[in-house]
């Protein structure tokens, strides 16, 4: 007796597509952490740039990591201490002000994602039942017309992507 596995497969599939905006949300709150640890050691930075009696560089390995959060403040941040009036203060105040801008973009992120996470609950629900409706009839030997599959295929799909915009945040 052969088994038919497309019941399975479409369940594997379904169980990918839905699961998508949550992985997607969960690489922001990641994201987010990163940007939070950056904006603590921007902190630390600024504590240390106010008490220097020279003009601190930045440390490369933090520079890197500001640049893996794509802040276009980061040239101007890094050009700031070779300003002809540059001075530990300025230094100390430019850090200030890129922590305190990532402290709020990451508050703004953790807020949105915080609000549509019910909806996106709700949306993976009830985005599942239409086509776990179509496998318990495939299972319980019911012919579905290719169009029907095709339709539904394409909603999920649409509903998919709607809800991973939900859980994107733009910078």
């Amino acid at each position: 007796m052969p088994i038919d596995l497309t019941p399975w497969g479409a369940a594997v599939l379904l169980a990918a597509v839905l699961a998508w905006p949550a992985v997607l949300a969960s690489i922001r709150r990641n994201a987010s952490r990163e940007a939070s640890d950056v904006a603590a050691s921007l902190e630390a930075f600024t504590r240390e740039a106010r008490g220097a009696a020279r003009c601190l560089e930045i440390d490369p390995a933090l520079a890197v990591r500001i640049a893996r959060l794509r802040m276009p403040e980061l040239g101007a941040f890094q050009l700031a201490p070779h300003l002809p009036q540059a001075s530990p203060e300025l230094v100390a105040e430019a850090s200030a002000r890129l922590a305190l801008r990532l402290r709020r973009r990451v508050a703004f992120e953790r807020k949105m994602l915080a609000r549509t996470a019910s909806g996106r609950r709700r949306g993976a629900v009830v985005g599942a039942l239409p086509p776990l409706v179509l496998i318990a009839l495939a299972v319980g030997g019911v012919e579905l017309p290719a169009a029907v599959l095709m339709i539904v295929a394409f909603a999920e799909g649409l509903g998919c992507w709607l809800l991973a915009r939900i859980a994107t945040v733009a910078p």
